[in-house]
């Protein structure tokens, strides 16, 4: 089970000190966290289209699985290769001007740093995200 309550408020959500998590909010999205990463737009997409493509994306990599899920949000968990510690993976799509956008909130549940890896786990998906789209 995930370290979050299901679903999260991306508005209320505060992130703790600890530096293995990443977070991607729209610009202009009102939070009381600040972003890592801005999420792009993705013009002429539905906010369902692109749930439902940003969870396809996520479900092709390795040992990664839906752990919650509801019509505007979907949790996974993806384990380490070597140690199998879960790494979970919160995100909504929303409606913004001129298309949908992304709001993703990616953290270990153990350990203090994560060596980056929430960060290049989440900017590789949303690379591939951009090729399927």
């Amino acid at each position: 089970m995930a370290d979050q309550t299901f679903p999260i408020d991306f508005a209320t959500l505060e992130l703790t000190s600890k530096p293995n998590q990443f977070l991607v909010l729209p610009e202009g999205f009102t939070a009381r966290s600040k972003a890592h990463h801005t999420s792009r737009v993705w013009r002429g997409t539905d906010p369902a289209t692109l749930l439902a493509n940003f969870k396809s994306v996520a479900l092709d990599a390795p040992r990664t699985e839906v752990t919650n899920e509801n019509e505007t949000q979907v949790e996974l968990c993806q384990k380490s290769a070597l140690f199998k510690f879960p790494d979970f993976i919160t995100v909504e799509a929303v409606e913004v001007p001129g298309g949908s956008a992304l709001c993703v909130y990616s953290r270990s549940k153990v350990g203090y740093s994560d060596l980056g890896v929430n960060a290049k786990r989440i900017q590789g998906w949303l690379e591939q995200l951009d090729v399927r789209l």
